[in-house]
């Protein structure tokens, strides 16, 4: 076994009796009390080494015992790691650090990348939101991806979504991102999302869902793959929107656990004085540019990263609205509603229709 001290601290002395070490990612800062050994265990341990190389060479100087238990109490705390075989994939490398600041140990981090490699996500909708997504799960090493969009590239398109270009007009989007990411296991479907389309060939096997289909609203398509979601149990992300110059961070809604989008959506029109006027006319169009869909989409794959590692706080029964001309975000929170008949029932197998 390779030890080396943990790439990402730093080490400060305080006095020649205190250090203080600061783990970059958490920010966390412990204050340890070093002796003459645990100096020179840390001076040792800048380079990789082996670990019984490491004891022996230590031991010349002091009790092998006490090297061996001031040796484990670094790796107890996380400022000697082992460097185990690489097993991963080496484009996850700078991932992997980051994972392991996160983790109890360098096994769990190895297992909490593996994971990623072996989930399987569909999306639903590849346009403003979805392109974005796709390209940030790809990024994070999701193992497999089923994307599901019956449209063509337009050249309204091109100024927010991501891969295509003016060559691609006229070809279904889901076929174009297969073609330009050779590296991602990419399964596509050309398939409206609409009441009495059957859906359980796509999300059979998937580990997670993004909804980020628009037509006719995001609230009808969810709702026709929140029925499949309660019936197959599986979380998906109500994704983030945008219109003009705000961005919607959604909730993930998890089965059973969570509030569920019935509650998500009551709370939605319970506290938008506008539901209550009447629609003289609906929105047709609104504008939208490019960083906006980015920022947004970026957001929602780093949720679906701590939900799918189970590290950090992910956004369950709560979404944000961010106003992108002065960067506020307002946090909006929503419950289990006490007369709710999904959240109210045991029994989660629905039927589809």
């Amino acid at each position: 076994m390779n030890v080396k001290l943990r790439e990402s601290t730093y080490i400060l002395k305080e006095t020649e009796e205190i250090y203080e070490i600061v783990f970059t990612s958490t920010r966390r800062i412990k204050r340890f009390r070093v002796d003459s050994l645990a100096k020179d265990a840390i001076n040792s341990a800048k380079y990789i080494k082996d670990y019984e190389s490491l004891v022996s060479e230590l031991s010349q100087n002091y009790l092998r015992s006490n090297v061996v238990s001031c040796l484990n109490s670094l790796l107890d705390h996380g400022i000697l790691v082992r460097e185990t075989e690489q097993l991963f994939n080496q484009r996850y490398v700078k991932q992997r650090a980051f994972i392991e600041e996160l983790a109890t140990s360098s096994e769990e981090a190895d297992a909490l990348q593996e994971k990623l490699e072996h989930s399987k996500i569909a999306v639903f909708g590849v346009g403003g939101i979805g392109t974005w997504i796709v390209n940030g799960l790809h990024q994070i090493g999701i193992g497999e991806m089923r994307i599901i969009d019956p449209d063509v590239v337009e050249a309204s398109n091109l100024n927010r979504q991501l891969y295509f270009s003016t060559a691609d007009i006229g070809q279904y989007k889901t076929d174009v991102l297969k073609k330009k990411m050779p590296d991602a296991t990419i399964i596509p479907f050309k398939k409206l999302v609409a009441p009495g389309e059957d859906l359980e060939e796509i999300l059979t096997g998937v580990d997670f869902v993004v909804n980020c289909c628009d037509s006719p609203s995001v609230q009808e398509t969810t709702q026709v793959i929140d029925k499949y979601a309660r019936k197959m149990h599986i979380p998906y992300l109500v994704t983030g929107g945008y219109n003009l110059h705000l961005g919607m961070i959604g909730p993930i809604i998890v089965p059973g656990k969570t509030a569920c989008f019935d509650c998500f959506m009551e709370h939605q029109r319970r506290n938008d004085p506008l539901s209550k006027m009447e629609k003289i006319k609906d929105i047709e169009q609104t504008g939208n540019i490019g960083p906006i869909a980015g920022i947004v989409a970026n957001l929602q794959v780093m949720d679906i990263f701590k939900f799918l590692i189970q590290k950090g706080s992910v956004n369950f029964n709560r979404f944000a609205e961010i106003d992108f001309m002065d960067l506020s975000i307002e946090w909006r929170e929503f419950s289990k509603m006490e007369d709710c008949n999904i959240c109210n029932t045991k029994n989660e197998t629905n039927s589809i229709g």
